[in-house]
């Protein structure tokens, strides 16, 4: 991911906002997707969260765009509270 989108010499911060993206978007996921998940049923958020992960880990490899990889490990985030939280309350019903 480094020589992938040229961080060699970059800031700190451009790196470090790889993950605080992704945290963040865990966080924000936290607020709504377990919501949803109480609302319209686990296995359709769950389902859902398992599609968006697959999609923006695709994506995240194949970036070669710095703005484009923060979306993703963002969106990242959100997708892992459905597939975690939501996931895990829905397999443990069973």
């Amino acid at each position: 991911m480094i020589t992938q989108l040229d961080f060699e010499c970059a800031a700190g911060w451009k790196l470090g906002a790889v993950g605080s993206l992704f945290l963040v978007g865990i966080v924000i996921g936290c607020s709504f997707v377990t919501k949803m998940g109480d609302k319209y049923g686990r296995k359709p958020v769950y389902a859902a969260g398992l599609l968006l992960n697959a999609v923006f880990v695709t994506v995240a490899v194949f970036s070669h765009l710095v703005l484009l990889t923060y979306f993703c490990m963002f969106m990242l985030g959100i997708s892992i509270t459905a597939r975690y939280y939501v996931g895990y309350t829905y397999n443990v019903e069973f």
